[in-house]
């Protein structure tokens, strides 16, 4: 089995990442461990809350494609499900 494992400390968050390959069912995992001292709360107030607002301001024309991109599909999807239970 082939693993890959890599840790990062910082002042209050270690970052623990593991990526494993699973050869017998040709698929591979990858898992990542966050441990905050002294809460992730802290960590969230702290460090990402001064970029809400530059956050909000980016993702906002990607939650806006999203929306009409799930709009123009709804009419499509919708006769597929009809189609599906008959």
């Amino acid at each position: 089995m082939d693993e890959t494992k890599l840790t990062a400390s910082l002042p209050n968050l270690s970052v623990g990442i593991m990526r494993r390959a699973l050869p017998e069912e040709n698929a591979e995992v990858l898992m990542v461990a966050l441990k905050a001292t002294p809460s992730l709360d802290a960590l969230v107030a702290g460090w990402l809350q001064p970029m809400a607002v530059p956050l909000a301001l980016w993702t906002a024309p990607l939650v806006m494609w999203s929306r009409l991109a799930q709009a123009a599909w709804q009419p499509w999807l919708a006769a597929l499900d009809g189609r599906s239970r008959d």
